[in-house]
């Protein structure tokens, strides 16, 4: 009997050992699925407390500053998502501060710094016009070396963006360019600014006005889809 039980319990250990194994492989290979897990993203919400960026004339409570938070937040979560993601997200801003384009590059830089590791900068944020038809997306950056395969790989994410419902197909572009922002030039690690829409596009009750300001933060989602996409496929390169 004694020698029966302990070939029972023999059994039922292997057998847990061998579900251990399995189920950890399998959290292992699903997290192995994005090229994001290890990476280590700065995000950078454009604009903030004084400083508020572009707004929409036609609706007034769309304010660029407000606007760039909620997407980088929603990025965040996409980003860190164990699953899809994997990704160390590290932000300057979580509120509703003013902070300088250089104070930026520095919180990016003491994050770099103090964790060590591959690291790139997204600044999110929403373009403006005077005039409402014009409506496209861009990134741009600083140093060329560092910076513009970020930038471009970037880039053609946003370019899959869907248009506004006053055009068709995908949203138009503008080719990146360089741009002499503190946040590009005095950040160590490859960065870019992300342009993504223009907040002030509306043209006969549509466009991207009605769309940030239509309370489901559907188009705050596909902005950040799109980054999230173009960081993927920059960790991939």
């Amino acid at each position: 009997m004694r020698r029966t039980a302990l070939l029972i319990c023999a059994a039922m250990a292997a057998l847990v050992l061998t579900s251990v194994t399995f189920f950890g492989a399998q959290e292992d290979t699903h997290a192995a699925t994005s090229a994001l897990v290890g990476k280590k993203v700065v995000i950078d919400p454009g604009h903030g407390g004084t400083d508020s960026g572009a707004q929409n004339s036609t609706y007034p409570s769309l304010v660029e500053k407000n606007q760039n938070l909620e997407v980088a937040l929603k990025l965040k979560t996409l980003l860190e998502d164990p699953v899809s993601g994997g990704a160390e997200v590290y932000m300057t801003r979580t509120d509703d501060s003013y902070l300088t384009n250089t104070q930026r590059a520095n919180n990016a830089n003491d994050f770099k710094a103090t964790f060590p590791g591959d690291y790139v900068l997204v600044s999110v944020h929403m373009n403006g016009s005077s005039n409402p038809a014009i409506d496209y997306t861009t990134t741009l950056y600083g140093k060329p070396r560092k910076d513009k395969a970020l930038a471009n790989t970037v880039f053609g994410s946003l370019s899959d963006l869907p248009a506004a419902p006053n055009a068709t197909g995908t949203i138009a572009t503008r080719t990146p360019y360089q741009f002499a922002s503190g946040v590009l030039l005095k950040s160590d690690m490859p960065a870019t600014i992300a342009e993504t829409v223009f907040i002030t596009n509306v043209v006969k009750n549509v466009g991207e006005g009605v769309l940030l300001s239509d309370g489901t933060g559907t188009r705050q989602q596909q902005i950040a889809e799109a980054l999230k996409a173009g960081l993927e496929s920059y960790f991939l390169k």
